[in-house]
This record gives structure tokens, sequence and C-alpha cells, in this order.
């Protein structure tokens, strides 16, 4: 074992005779025999005693040739919750942006000009609030489509003031409230209106689609507050005298703020003072008698009106005598015209059997024509 003078491993002098390293045991013809190719020639110079390596393995007896220290790996790996984090920011922005667009105030106030005047009670009364940001009652509802039924040009102009958005409409957006804490929500705030209601009879009732309602006397008239835009069936009855009993269709619209409507009823004719002249009396009688007809013109109206009298096309089909009697499809009874002014006319119809109801009508060339019940009837 002359060929090597030190241990290639662990740098100690070697024997000339041993086959083992003495310090480190490494088997020396082994790694003669797998280093002959590249043993240094012995005219070379000797080479210098290597540095003792810790890391041979006195059980295997094999060289570990890595560095004592490896250098230290560096992880490139991303950070999963900072993604996430981001990721998150993104979507959350997005969603408000979204939401933002959504539920614009713009966008809102389309869609409740749309529910508003949709004719629908459901969406009516979902979009609907009033002054003070309450939810309409179902009468409400009912009397509000009524108007739309009456006068169709009120949808446009609903539509119009939900687009102005002014304090002063009658329909105007209102907060009520928000979405997911966040976006705020509209709702159509309607206004209500005041009625002024003069009347001649005495000790008066007021009733409004058939509900007692509260009357404040001024002056000489009556005042009912809170009403909303609606057709209303308005009737006022003396507390003491049942006879005096008056009903009336009130059309409360979205520009006026005050209403204001006459009520009387036909009273009998004071009996005149007798004089010494007959003839006097019975002129000034006679007077009175027309004094009282000219004040209740507006009631005085009976069947003896015969410009309504005939037969109308409609369904279903109307019949007015002469006689006072009438015939309205399969019901019948007697009818009495209440008024008959400037088209505007006014029956109560009796009903054979018991039972009575007052209904409105537009009289023009021989049309009549109910806008409670948007049909009319053609005079034959």
């Amino acid at each position: 074992m002359d060929e090597l003078e030190y241990c290639p491993n662990c740098g100690a002098k070697l024997d000339k005779e041993s086959d083992f390293c003495s310090n480190c045991g490494l088997d020396l013809k082994k790694y003669l025999a797998e280093n002959s190719e590249e043993r240094p020639d012995k005219n070379e110079k000797k080479s210098e005693p290597v540095k003792k390596n810790n890391n041979i393995s006195k059980d295997n007896q094999t060289v570990n040739k890595e560095p004592k220290f490896a250098p230290k790996k560096i992880n490139k790996k991303p950070n999963n919750k900072i993604i996430g984090c981001i990721i998150l920011v993104i979507i959350l922005l997005a969603a408000y942006f979204l939401g933002n667009m959504y539920y614009s105030e713009n966008r809102q106030a389309q869609k409740l000009q749309s529910e508003v005047t949709s004719k629908s009670s459901s969406q009516m009364k979902s979009a609907l609030v009033d002054e003070n940001g309450k939810q309409l009652s179902s009468n409400q509802i009912s009397s509000l489509e009524q108007l739309y039924l009456n006068d169709k040009k009120v949808l446009k102009e609903i539509q119009v003031q939900i687009n102005d958005s002014q304090k002063d409409n009658t329909f105007s957006l209102k907060k009520t409230g928000k979405y997911f804490m966040i976006y705020p929500k509209y709702s159509v705030a309607m206004k209500s209106k005041s009625l002024d209601i003069s009347t001649n009879i005495s000790n008066p009732t007021f009733y409004i689609d058939g509900e007692s309602v509260a009357a404040k006397a001024v002056n000489s008239e009556y005042h009912i507050d809170k009403l909303t835009p609606g057709i209303y069936k308005l009737k006022i009855t003396n507390a003491k005298k049942t006879s005096e009993t008056k009903t009336k269709t009130i059309k409360v619209g979205i520009n006026n703020s005050v209403i204001n409507t006459n009520i009387n009823v036909k009273k009998p004719a004071k009996k005149s003072t007798v004089v010494k002249n007959d003839t006097v009396a019975k002129s000034d009688v006679d007077n009175s008698r027309n004094k009282n007809e000219e004040e209740d013109s507006d009631d005085s109206s009976t069947s003896s009106d015969t410009s309504l009298v005939g037969k109308y096309t409609g369904d279903p089909d109307l019949a007015l005598y002469s006689d006072g009697n009438y015939d309205l499809g399969d019901k019948s009874g007697t009818y009495d015209i209440l008024e008959n002014n400037d088209g505007h006319v006014k029956i109560r119809f009796n009903q054979d059997g018991g039972g009575s109801i007052v209904e409105s009508y537009d009289y023009t060339d021989g049309e009549l024509h109910s806008s409670k019940y948007d049909q009319s009837w053609y005079k034959d």
C-alpha cells in the first residue's frame, strides 16, 4: 500500500501494509480500485493531506461527497393568504359599485313609476307611502285605482311628478330605509288633500266610502283633512232627520291642495203668513215656492225631466220611462233625476224589493257615460 501515504478521507498517515485507515476505517483497496484511473504519477508532487471529513459513516464506510453545509433553499411558493385577501377586496369593491348602479335613485324611480301606475293593487301598495312614510290602506289604493279609471291623463301626470321629484308635488320620491344597510331605499310618497264642504243639511254627519269621518266646522263650511287622491263616495246625513241625506261622488285630484264641493238637499217650503188680501197671500206662497225651487235647483230635478227619457243600448240595456220607472237588464224599479246640469247627470235608482243607489253620468248627444264603471249607454 505504498501508493498512498495519507488517507484521502481524513488525512491521517497510513500504514504501508494496512488495507484500512486506522483513523476513519476507509477501505483503501476499494478506494484504489475505484480511483485507479485517477491516481497521480509517481513523478508528480505528492498530494497534500486532505482535511478531515466527519460526514463519513463508519458503518457503511461510504464517502459523503456533499458539502457539510448545504445552501439554504429559497421558498418561492406564493402566500395564499395575501392573494385571498386581494381577491376578496376586489370582489367587495365590484359588488359595491354594481350595487350603486342597481340601487341608484334613477333606477329605483323608474321602477317605482312603473309600479305606481301599473293599476295592480299589490304593486301600488308596495311602492306607495303617505307623507309620514306609512304604507297606504287598501281603501286608499282602491280609491286611487278609481281615479285612474276616471281620468286616464292622471297616469302621465303622476309619472312626470315622480321624475321631477319636487317636494311640492303630490307624488315624490322619499327615502324610507336602506338595502343591505348601505344603499338608500326609496318609495313614492303621496300627499293628502283637504275637502271643504258647503251644505244646507242640519246637524250633518259625514261618511267617506261608508266610514264615518270627522269634519271640522269652519264658518259656514265643513273641513275634512287627509284625503289622498282618488274617487270617494261622500255621504252626508242629518243625525236627527234621516230624510235629510245626500250622497255625492268626490274626485280628489293630484293638482289642487283643497277641493271644494256643495251638497244641498231640497227642504219643504215654509208656510206663508196669511194676510188680509187672499190674492196677495196666494202670490206670496207661490213666490216662496218658486224661490225654494230655485235654491234647490241642483237637487229639484225629478223623473219628469223628459230629456233623459228613452231606451239606451248598453251592457246591460237601460230604459228610463216617462212614468218614473226604469229597467236595467233584469232589474227594475223607479228612478229620480237628482241633477241634470251642463251635461252632468245624477240619477237615484230605487230598486224593487228595497234599496237604492245614486249614480253619476256625463250626458252628451244621447250618450250616457259612467266614469265609475268606464262604460256608456247610447240612446236609441
